[in-house]
């Protein structure tokens, strides 16, 4: 009876699979799947089928090797194989046979075409033909090689399912530190909105006091709470940034306008360090479209980084050019580039790509201060990411080049910033899908 016969099919392709599975159970024959070639090997030597169907294009092991395999396995000599392809190679027959296959099957197939090619193996074992010592060497040689690819496959196996294993605790590591940031931004929220509000009521009580230290402790207190804000507001940006949630605004906007605020703003730190601002910013440059509100932060902490990282006296340029994407679908969109290049100390080759992390820091924390302006003044290393994000949002992209990390001799970072002219298509999800 059909029923008391156990084939196995060797197939990569689902709907392939539940085809053949359905043809056969129809006849009342038991089938066994396997999705690759390692697999076909493992179930093949574990339930002895009563014939194998053998799909020959796999994706790791071929089928041909696969049939190498198991011929050289004494239990499975004799079981039939049949071939199963739909590689249109006009010796492919003569070389299944001579791999070790008794019958091969073209795809497509017809039902009638499939049972009756099992219906002539099925039950019959194989007769194996006498070889000669050559062959036999041969045989032997090729089954050695097989094996040793099937081996090393397995342990690729092992390696890929331990790193997707890691790569899962991580990402889920990754969502819960977004969340705690999320939580923690809201619950410092509520008490600094308190303290801010008193600070503001007790600044307008003692604002005609003769008392000096007052004022001072009054603006200390302020510093600290302003400070505190700006680190809350970075952790709520930061996980806006990881849920793809940046609200935009969008509208024609010019790299001037977005630029001269946060450089009034900024000046007194230029003259507190000695340092040079030169700006290139040509009068013809086109508008980009964008939200100038969240364009400003991008900017805002692209040069505040530049100053904390130039030493006294540096020199930080902002120049900004017409750049047509060499890769756009449409090669007539333009996108501006904008760069800030400093003298400052530059940054490690390995550091370049990482600083746009969550809180990566390329310097040595032993060091770290929380000076916004100071000299390698550190932060909690939400900047860059956060600028990212927002760059990326727009449909744009941002990169950093250097010559490397020399505090001695600066060799200074250049970050370029590219901006379209016209409103993206894509979501800031599949930007991140892209990366």
């Amino acid at each position: 009876m059909a029923s008391s016969y156990t084939i196995l099919h060797v197939e990569d392709l689902k709907n392939n699979r539940e085809l053949v599975r359905r043809i056969l159970e129809s006849r009342n024959y038991r089938v066994v799947d396997a999705v690759n070639g390692l697999e076909g090997i493992q179930k093949a030597i574990a339930i002895h089928p009563d014939l194998i169907l053998m799909d020959i294009n796999l994706p790791d092991l071929d089928g041909f090797s696969v049939v190498t395999r198991l011929r050289n396995h004494p239990p499975l000599a004799s079981v039939p194989i049949i071939a199963i392809t739909a590689r249109n190679v006009t010796d492919d027959p003569d070389r299944a046979r001579a791999i070790g296959c008794d019958g091969y099957i073209s795809k497509p197939f017809s039902v009638k075409q499939l049972l009756d090619e099992v219906a002539a193996h099925i039950g019959k074992p194989r007769k194996t033909q006498p070889e000669s010592r050559h062959e036999h060497f041969l045989r032997e040689h090729s089954a050695s090689l097989v094996e040793e690819l099937e081996r090393k496959l397995n342990e690729l196996q092992a390696a890929h399912a331990e790193l997707s294993a890691v790569h899962e605790r991580l990402q889920r590591l990754d969502e819960a530190k977004t969340d705690f940031i999320h939580i923690a931004a809201h619950e410092l929220r509520t008490p600094l909105t308190t303290v801010t509000a008193y600070a503001s009521m007790l600044r307008s009580q003692i604002k005609d006091s003769d008392n000096p230290m007052l004022s001072e402790i009054l603006e200390g207190l302020q510093t600290g709470v302003d400070r505190l804000n700006r680190i809350t507001g970075d952790m709520v940006s930061i996980a806006r940034v990881e849920l793809a949630n940046i609200e935009l605004a969008y509208m024609p906007v010019s790299i001037k306008s977005i630029l001269i605020p946060i450089l009034k703003d900024l000046q007194p730190t230029f003259d507190e360090r000695r340092q040079t601002l030169k700006l290139n910013i040509p009068d013809d440059l086109p508008l980009i479209v964008g939200d100038d509100t969240q364009l400003q932060q991008v900017f805002s902490r692209l040069i505040g980084n530049a100053i904390k990282y130039t030493p006294d006296g540096g020199t930080i340029t902002i120049s900004a050019k017409v750049h047509s994407a060499e890769k756009s679908a449409d090669k007539r969109q333009k996108f501006v580039e904008v760069s800030v290049a400093d003298t400052g100390i530059g940054i490690n080759k390995e550091d370049q790509a990482l600083i746009f992390e969550k809180f990566y820091t390329a310097e040595d924390t032993a060091h770290h201060s929380s000076g916004e302006t100071k000299f390698m003044g550190g932060g909690p290393g939400l900047g860059l990411t956060i600028a990212r994000g927002i760059v990326e949002a727009h449909g744009g992209r941002i990169w950093v080049e250097s010559a490397g990390y020399d505090p001695q001799n600066p060799p200074g970072s250049t970050f370029f910033i590219l901006l379209p002219t016209e409103k993206p298509t894509h979501t800031h999800q599949n930007q991140k899908e892209r990366r």
